[in-house]
Order: structure tokens, then sequence, then C-alpha cells
């Protein structure tokens, strides 16, 4: 029978990264990008400087409160 030493040399490689990685990446920014845009968009005031329709004048708070707090509220 053969027999193999528990101690022996072994190489050990770090994995490439491969495509999944860069979708991974990819999709994380995207995410990111969208979030900020939405935030934006939520919280910036509802007439810009320039007189055009801005955004829903959220504040950061209105964002984590329920519909019928931010209804009985308005």
């Amino acid at each position: 029978m053969a027999e193999t030493l528990s101690g022996g040399q072994t190489v050990k490689v770090k994995p490439q990264p491969d495509i999944y990685t860069v979708l991974l990446i990819v999709a994380i920014v995207c995410l990111v990008v969208t979030i900020v845009m939405v935030l934006r968009t939520l919280m910036s005031p509802v007439v810009a400087a320039d007189g055009s329709a801005g955004g829903y004048g959220m504040s950061l708070t209105d964002l984590f409160k329920s519909l019928e707090d931010l209804i009985s509220s308005k």
C-alpha cells in the first residue's frame, strides 16, 4: 500500500477573480447609484431654484415613518 505524508509540502494558490466577481461589483455599483438617485429625488425641494418642478421635499426622518403618520401630519 502507498503511504502519504501528512506534513508534506503543499502549494496554496489564491483563486483568481472571474466574471462572477466582475458582475457582482457591477451590480453593487448599480444599486448604490440607484439608491443615491432615488434619495436625491425624494429629499430635494418641491420647487427647484429655477422654478421647475423638483422632488418630493421629504426629510430623512420622513423616509422611515409609516404612511399613516405622514398623511396625518400633512
